[in-house]
């Protein structure tokens, strides 16, 4: 892991970033694989820069709170799994730095859809989170479409294609310092009519997740989750 002194520290949620890894890392229960913050991109290393690029160049300009989620790091990973025999308890995530996610990271280039709607919905997502240690097949994804602000966040698994989430880009962060990237935690925000072929798998992840994570992490509140899940069963 890039090491964490806070003096080094020069964008506030660059902290957040290093506590969920240092979460992780502490809890005895985790088998913990990866748990780092990748080198800063020196070319990406300027908030201010960053966001007057992505809103001349991509146009979109950024709201003050998805600026206010800005990192420098190549991205924030970590791939854990519980300790208990048998578990389906398993988290991951990679979530990469925003310029380099909308310029680099365009869904065509791993999927460009198998219908004209398809295809012009992907044209427009960029993918901000995914699983390459477990190589799922699931990513979550920004909908660069120019002029938004506060642009769509959704949910692809190649189970059932592309889904759209009920969270932004602040959200869908805060809610990976809660679920520290339990496989599947994203179904939990999408529609309950939407959660069919690729979600009812991992159901029983997202239940361990419950029963255990209230005392693991007792400083994060699970209760919407879990009635999610209910919502979803």
């Amino acid at each position: 892991m890039t090491a964490n002194n806070e003096e080094e520290f020069r964008y506030p949620f660059e902290a957040r970033c290093a506590e969920l890894l240092r979460e992780i890392g502490k809890a005895p229960e985790l088998d913990v694989h990866v748990a780092q913050l990748e080198e800063i991109i020196a070319l990406f290393e300027d908030a201010e820069s960053v966001f007057e690029e992505l809103a001349e160049d991509d146009g979109l300009p950024l709201s003050r709170q998805i600026q206010d989620c800005f990192f420098r790091y190549g991205s924030v990973d970590a791939a854990w799994r519980y300790r208990r025999p048998e578990t389906a308890l398993v988290g991951e995530f990679k979530i990469r730095h925003i310029l380099s996610a909308i310029g680099n990271m365009r869904m065509t280039r791993f999927w460009k859809g198998e219908d004209d709607v398809e295809r012009a919905l992907y044209k427009d997502l960029r993918i901000i989170d995914d699983n390459p240690q477990t190589g799922s097949g699931r990513m979550s994804l920004l909908r660069a479409t120019p002029g938004a602000a506060n642009p769509e966040i959704w949910f692809f698994d190649m189970r059932q294609g592309a889904i759209p989430m009920e969270l932004d880009y602040p959200a869908y962060l805060e809610t990976v310092m809660v679920t520290k990237g339990v496989i599947g935690w994203q179904y939990l925000y999408c529609a309950p009519e939407l959660c069919g072929e690729g979600f009812f798998p991992l159901v029983e992840g997202l239940t361990e997740m419950l029963d255990v994570f209230p005392s693991l992490f007792p400083a994060h509140d699970y209760t919407d989750l879990r009635a999610r899940l209910e919502e979803r069963l």
